[in-house]
């Protein structure tokens, strides 16, 4: 709570709060839903179990928002290649929501195996989002900076301890893993807050990509921000139409 809430006071101090919404918004979503169940869990005990699985649950969907928010910055300097960005995030997001996580939700299994594969699954599908963003800026020679770099940076540590964490409790009986399972748990994402509070105690801006490359049997090299830009102006077209 107190790096959630470190992230928090530094971005409204240095009044970049509207420069990451997406990202900031989950994180006062996590630190909210925090300070609730931990006041349950000392005035209301018996309630605590299924709010916090019920909060849970909500931010396994509000995660997405962190994927949302590098995508948005990492093609911000073009507006319509940014739009298809986003669009091919939802929808690689809901492609895997249909065929990956839906399907073993409707298998008859306990509510213990149920909630382990549900967070197993979803963390995949965010890394693999991850994967295909990281694939997209280096085959587009795209200027990643600090600030975003250390966003996903923190969240596919936090994720693939996450799936490591929830795929061991898959494995094993609760009474063998389940004290494990409670330290990891946190643990992972105290680490991706660290790496959260570090990358973006202050906004850097990303410099203009402006590398060069010549094309397959073509003499003339062309900066890739002019190419990027072209391509830009094209799908302005489309998009108007």
């Amino acid at each position: 709570m107190a790096l959630e809430a470190t992230l928090l006071l530094r971005a409204r101090q240095g009044r970049f709060l509207s420069q990451f919404p997406f990202f900031y918004s989950y994180v006062t979503y996590v630190l909210g839903w925090t300070l609730v169940t931990f006041l349950l869990y000392f005035l209301m005990p018996q309630q605590y179990p299924s709010a916090f699985w019920f909060c849970y649950t909500i931010m396994l969907v509000a995660e997405f928002a962190v994927l949302l928010e590098g995508s948005d910055h990492i093609f911000k300097p073009y507006p319509a290649i940014r739009r298809l960005g986003l669009l091919l995030t939802l929808c690689i997001g809901l492609i895997f929501f249909v065929v990956y996580i839906i399907p073993p939700l409707t298998q008859h299994q306990t509510s213990r195996a149920a909630m382990l594969d549900l967070v197993k699954r979803t963390s995949l599908t965010k890394a693999v989002v991850i994967v295909i963003l990281i694939a997209a800026v280096r085959l587009c020679r795209l200027p990643l900076g600090k600030n975003i770099s250390g966003m996903l940076l923190g969240f596919a540590t936090y994720l693939s301890i996450s799936i490591a964490n929830f795929a061991l409790a898959q494995r094993y009986a609760q009474g063998v893993y389940g004290s494990i399972f409670a330290v990891a748990g946190p643990l992972s994402f105290v680490l991706a807050l660290t790496i959260w509070n570090i990358a973006l105690w202050r906004p850097e801006p990303v410099l203009a990509a402006g590398r060069e490359f010549s094309r397959s049997g073509d003499n003339l090299s062309e900066p890739l921000g002019i190419r990027l830009g072209r391509y830009n102006n094209e799908l302005m077209r489309l998009f108007r139409r």
